[in-house]
């Protein structure tokens, strides 16, 4: 993947404002002042492990997406549609592109049910003039 679809741009921010519960404005900054020194490298040290595990679950997520958006027919290396998140308004291009598919995959099984009584008709009728 392109170093580009790493980049944040004030879209995303816009975005995700929407996701974030506590800022870090919101806490007290003082918090940590009475801890040890090996007692904020232990944190920091857990605090480098759940980064890690959360970077690793987000590249998993965001390959499962570009799975899910090359099945329905977006290129995710090469589109204007916004993957990763909901639009402004919450809509997603790919559950729109999902959409379309299953109503046309629902047609399909319509139409294969309407051709095997079609054709299980014409047997009984062509049995019936044989006859």
């Amino acid at each position: 993947m392109s170093k580009e679809r790493y980049i944040i741009d004030e879209r995303e921010v816009e975005l995700l404002a929407r996701y974030e519960g506590t800022m870090a404005q919101d806490k007290d900054p003082h918090r940590y002042d009475t801890f040890e020194k090996e007692t904020l490298a232990d944190f920091c040290r857990m605090k480098d492990r759940s980064n890690d595990l959360f970077f690793k679950r987000y590249q998993a997520a965001r390959e499962v997406i570009d799975l899910i958006a090359k099945q329905v027919g977006i290129d995710p290396e090469n589109t204007g549609f916004w993957l990763y998140s909901p639009e402004v308004d919450g809509t997603s291009p790919i559950v729109k592109r999902m959409e379309e598919w299953f109503s046309r995959s629902g047609e399909k099984a319509q139409l294969k049910r309407r051709l095997q009584e079609l054709e299980q008709e014409n047997a009984l009728l062509r049995s019936l003039i044989q006859k």
